[in-house]
């Protein structure tokens, strides 16, 4: 009777997580339920995630991660104790357990370019826990039956996982190679999230593009060629293993993420990157990367005898002597960043006649006329090879990244 009992509250679980909550009453019942077992999963794993990977205490750091974290959390679905923690990695990675804890690498801090990326990645990694990401995609790769979860939930009740189910569970979801369709539903959760939370949802796509990048230099520059043995060590290797996942043999399940070998990891990818450009297509938003990346930012340094307007590490212009332009350097600058996007094609940027004076303009609009340029600065064919250099310069990072598309 009690077996029974244990296997219909399992049957309900399973149920509400994957399928829908049919009715409020009965979700909040086993909400609680639900998020009981995940707290204990959650402890006990991450004891020993933090037995074998150093954590990393950094107050600006850990400051930071608590302020993005406390703007995201009041959008997600479920209150679970979402929390991020440091781990001292260099490889960019980050990873979710079922309660809401998410554990991020010193080398993903590193990795990203602004608060706008982070935000991507702790929006990604709590919807991952807020939709039990872990449970659906355990089942698809072990098949698991009831009484397998039944064995998870007497161990949890007890305040022990049981070390077959640890393996399982870090082997496959804390390395968090999800199957394709729920990257894309995270993903898609994740621009909402980022959106109403206040920060630039275009940040997503971004890292996706470099991670795709990075995951390419990972296999083809340093050679790795990490295999894959079911139940060796996960806690020592998850993150090394994380960098590309080769088969033990050829007979694999076809939803398994450790059959994800280099074409197929960047193929998953590349159906990300298409889904989340269309959900910006559909929802008329324009993308311009260059503000979550931080590139193609124009500064000027003013001296006693010079003033040089750059963009990034590239000279625009310079002006020498005390008298300069009769347009200030600032006007230049701030045109530059409204204009000049990584988006812009070489094309738009252009020198035409405007109102009987040469004029180089970006996107249609005038950046500076020939008439105004500095003492000490060349043409507007060399302003133009200039700004021509730094967006290709901008632009080799993400090589694999269509800028028009």
């Amino acid at each position: 009777m009690k077996k029974f009992l244990m296997l219909l509250l399992l049957i309900l679980f399973f149920s509400a997580v994957i399928i829908s909550r049919s009715s409020a009453s009965e979700s909040s019942v086993i909400s609680d339920d639900i998020r009981e077992k995940e707290r204990k999963i959650t402890e006990n794993i991450s004891e020993q995630v933090e037995k074998q990977m150093q954590r990393v205490t950094d107050p600006a750091a850990e400051k930071k991660l608590s302020e993005v974290t406390a703007k995201i959390k009041p959008h997600m679905g479920r209150e679970l104790k979402y929390e991020v923690r440091m781990i001292k990695r260099d490889d960019p990675h980050a990873f979710s357990l079922p309660g809401g804890l998410t554990y991020i690498t010193t080398g993903m801090l590193d990795f990203l370019r602004s608060d706008h990326e982070l935000s991507a990645v702790l929006a990604r990694e709590f919807t991952h826990s807020d939709l039990s990401h872990w449970l659906i995609q355990s089942s698809r790769n072990e098949k698991i039956d009831f009484k397998k979860m039944a064995e998870v939930a007497a161990a949890t009740q007890s305040g022990k996982v049981a070390g077959n189910m640890v393996r399982t569970y870090l082997n496959r979801a804390v390395i968090n190679f999800y199957d394709i369709d729920l990257e894309k539903e995270t993903d898609l959760r994740a621009l909402e999230i980022m959106q109403k939370a206040g920060y630039n949802n275009v940040g997503l796509l971004t890292y996706i593009e470099r991670m795709r990048i990075e995951r390419l230099k990972q296999l083809y520059v340093r050679g790795i060629d990490i295999r894959y043995k079911s139940g060796f060590k996960p806690l020592e290797t998850v993150l090394d293993t994380m960098k590309f996942l080769r088969p033990k043999d050829d007979d694999r399940k076809p939803t398994d993420p450790v059959q994800t070998d280099m074409i197929q990891a960047n193929t998953d990818m590349e159906e990300r990157v298409s889904a989340v450009l269309a959900y910006f297509k559909e929802n008329n938003i324009e993308i311009k990367r260059k503000y979550v990346l931080n590139v193609l930012i124009p500064n000027v340094k003013e001296g006693s005898d010079e003033s040089i307007l750059t963009l990034d590490e590239t000279v625009i212009m310079r002006r020498t002597g005390p008298d300069g332009s009769p347009v200030s350097f600032e006007v230049y600058k701030e045109r530059l960043n409204r204009d000049l996007q990584l988006e812009t094609p070489q094309y738009d940027i252009q020198i035409q006649n405007v109102n009987g004076t040469a004029a180089l303009l970006l996107s249609g609009r005038p950046l500076i006329y020939e008439k105004d340029i500095p003492d000490g600065s060349d043409g507007l064919s060399h302003i133009r090879e200039k700004i021509v250099k730094a967006l290709t310069d901008a632009r080799r990072e993400n090589f694999l990244t269509d800028y028009y598309e």
